[in-house]
């Protein structure tokens, strides 16, 4: 089995957004995601990094998990692949959700997406509350 690091893993862990390559790990800290593709791993870890650029810039935020909000992280992640995907499929509505990580990076890789596009995204969208239990 091939243990590769997932770009996306908070976005799997949701069970909102799927990928064809994602495997469940158990590390130290508890559940994890990993990439069964070495491939794969290398390219969600340049769409990632292409998105934290553009990101990171228009949330006026620097990559440092001290300083930036965790919630600029979760916005980049989820967010530009919602808008990847919007782009790819040429929607005009934004998805809720990805099925398939893998498949969307690839084409993304593909067709040499603009993810400057992606940003009104990531600026729009909402992260989903946690649902409480009350007491």
């Amino acid at each position: 089995m091939i243990d590769c690091k997932c770009s996306f893993s908070i976005t799997l862990i949701t069970e909102d957004f799927n990928c064809e390559k994602a495997q469940l790990v158990t590390r130290r800290a508890g559940p994890d995601i990993a990439c069964s593709s070495e491939q794969g791993s290398k390219n969600c870890k340049q769409i990632y990094t292409d998105l934290k650029e553009v990101g990171l810039l228009a949330f006026d935020a620097e990559d440092d998990l001290l300083k930036t909000p965790a919630s600029v992280f979760t916005k980049i992640q989820f967010a530009g692949l919602l808008g990847i995907q919007k782009e790819i499929n040429n929607d005009e509505s934004i998805a809720k959700k990805v099925d398939n990580i893998y498949q969307i990076v690839y084409k993304a890789l593909q067709t040499s997406q603009d993810y400057k596009r992606v940003v009104d995204v990531m600026m729009s969208y909402k992260i989903k509350r946690k649902n409480r239990v009350k007491q």
